[in-house]
């Protein structure tokens, strides 16, 4: 018999993840439940391939969830059988006094991290497809690469109903109550009583666990993809996956993987959704903003044409410093706010959220994870 049964809310990036980790325990019931049907077309997964980066720009603290994460990437692709890890690694480019590229160096310093270093000159002759400043450099982190979202999230959720896992799918939770002993979950199709709960419902965040509307804010992230004008010069081999800081225009993105197209977009740029509802908010972006975007990669990237071929929009919650939240309150853990840069931490996130639910200790829960190291979301600039 089960010692422990604890429920999964939102079976998207975060929760599919926890449900596989769940699913591992032999002495845990693991219950995931999904408003959607799986693998559904509104998460912030969506968009053919994500990022992993090791030497990271956004805090040394990352680094040790980072391995973690790489480390579980290889297990689930090893217990699917399918490629979910596309190993091209990832270049950074900007100037060196630019304080993410500075951030990002000092990741590799602190942890010991693989990578090449590259001057504008080194740039121009292996990246040719890009246009660089003498001031620019490069640094290519030999962890990094690209994933596969969707299977990512596929896979998962089959490795975790093969482990036992029960799944409910198309099924809403209507609210869920931390007795103090336990956790009751109402659906609109059942009643379950569970030990413990994890939330990790996304930009639905808010309708599951209002209080922490004050720390959250959707976001509207679009992707775009683009044509370009010598196929040879944007394959793997060619041209890694890449984040690239130029006189305040942030893009990022990877190499052709489709047989015709090559990613390059960019985050901050689109606003929220127009509906208290994510699922009902409009995907289509103002015209004359996208084509415009489109000029400014086409400053960078003179192989491609400048009009996006095509694009897709997603949505991600966003903390006042794009630190997420990773915590326990009670009965009920949460994950939620990753900023725009959660899907390569993941599988260490769900690793996490099933230690803090079973109430085991890890040194994974970083102390600025926690909901009382956030402030109000408007507070950011």
């Amino acid at each position: 018999m089960s010692s422990k049964k604890v429920v999964v809310i939102g079976l998207g990036t975060m929760g599919s993840m926890s449900l596989w980790q769940l699913s591992q325990h032999a002495d845990v019931e693991a219950i995931g439940i999904e408003q959607f049907g799986l693998v559904h077309g509104y998460g912030a997964f969506t968009g053919e391939s994500r990022l992993f980066r090791a030497a990271y720009q956004e805090g040394t603290k990352y680094v040790p969830i980072l391995k973690e994460a790489r480390s579980l990437w290889q297990e689930l692709a090893a217990a699917s059988g399918r490629q979910l890890f596309l190993n091209f690694g990832v270049i950074s480019i900007g100037e060196e006094s630019n304080a993410p590229f500075q951030m990002m160096l000092q990741s590799i310093k602190d942890w010991g991290l693989p990578h090449e270093h590259l001057s504008a000159a080194d740039l121009r002759e292996r990246f040719p497809a890009m246009d660089f400043k003498d001031t620019e450099e490069g640094v290519v982190d030999k962890l990094g690469g690209a994933l596969r979202p969707e299977l990512a999230v596929l896979s998962a959720l089959e490795q975790a109903r093969a482990n036992g896992a029960t799944i409910y799918e198309h099924e809403e939770v209507l609210a869920f109550e931390d007795t103090g002993s336990g956790v009751t979950v109402t659906t609109s199709q059942r009643t379950i009583n569970a030990d413990s709960v994890i939330v990790s419902a996304g930009a639905w965040t808010e309708l599951v666990l209002p209080q922490l509307t004050p720390l959250l804010e959707v976001r509207k992230l679009a992707l775009t993809w683009f044509l370009p004008k010598d196929l040879q010069l944007f394959q793997p081999d060619r041209l890694p996956c890449f984040i690239w800081d130029k006189d305040d225009f942030h893009v990022f993105g990877a190499p052709c993987v489709d047989g015709y197209s090559v990613k390059i977009s960019g985050l901050d740029l689109w606003g929220g959704p127009d509906t208290e509802r994510v699922e009902d908010a409009d995907l289509r972006l103002e015209r004359d903003a996208v084509s415009a975007f489109g000029r400014q990669v086409a400053g960078l990237f003179p192989g491609v044409d400048a009009e996006p071929n095509r694009y897709s929009v997603h949505f991600d919650t966003y903390t006042a410093d794009k630190t997420p939240i990773i915590d326990r309150v009670g009965n009920v853990v949460v994950t939620a706010g990753f900023s725009g840069h959660g899907f390569k931490l993941s599988p260490a996130v769900g690793k996490l959220a099933t230690a803090l639910a079973l109430g085991e200790d890890t040194a994974l829960h970083h102390p600025d994870f926690r909901i009382e190291a956030h402030g109000p979301v408007l507070a950011a600039v």
